[in-house]
């Protein structure tokens, strides 16, 4: 965020929110992805439901908002977990797939993109419904509205247009890089229904 709000860059565009906290500083274009924190878990686990990780180790990333999603979930259903921070999404996976966590709580197209590129994809499994929705989108400055008007006409051609399911079935049904799997996550309900009237105004 410091390298847009300082002018070093004019746009961010990776697994960035577009939250509140973050709209005090910067700009978000129309989301280009809308996803959820969702859990990853052994393959042989029967958990399905964040309120079955009652008194579980569960894991987050450090500084992320599923991470805080997570707290919250705890604190307000009383779940008396032992909440974990990983330094990073690898360090989080390894966790589960050592033992030392029970699950894995993440936006669920990180956690289908580390099963993907994991050395043994078959020892883990993404379930649960969506704890969270999280709606990812490019990020730049403030000022600067007209160039903000230019990627929210294309974003809103690509929807339109319906180019971007061919995009979406691409990147997200193919096999795709470094391991040449495809990731074999379908188009959720929370982006088929964005996908009916995309907007950059996201209430979180």
């Amino acid at each position: 965020m410091e390298v847009i709000k300082s002018g070093k860059a004019d746009l961010e565009c990776g697994s960035t929110t577009n939250n509140a906290e973050r709209r005090k500083d910067v700009a978000f274009t129309i989301p280009h992805y809308i996803t959820g924190a969702r859990m990853l878990v052994p393959a042989a686990s029967k958990i399905e439901r964040i309120d079955e990780l009652e008194k579980k180790k569960v894991v987050s990333t450090k500084g992320t908002t599923p991470l805080a999603a997570l707290q919250q979930a705890n604190r307000a259903l009383n779940l008396q977990m032992n909440i974990l921070e990983a330094p990073d999404h690898d360090a989080a996976m390894a966790m589960v797939v050592k033992g030392e966590a029970d699950a894995f709580v993440m936006d669920d197209v990180l956690l289908y993109g580390l099963v993907a590129n994991s050395k043994n994809p078959q020892s883990v499994k993404v379930v649960g419904r969506f704890i969270t929705s999280e709606p990812l989108a490019i990020m730049l400055r403030k000022d600067d509205a007209e160039f903000k008007k230019l990627v929210d006409d294309e974003m809103r051609r690509l929807i339109s247009s319906r180019e971007i399911y061919a995009l979406y079935d691409k990147w997200f049904n193919q096999a795709i890089p470094p391991t040449n799997r495809p990731l074999n996550l379908p188009i959720s309900y929370l982006l088929k229904d964005f996908w009916k009237y995309p907007t950059s105004e996201v209430p979180n």
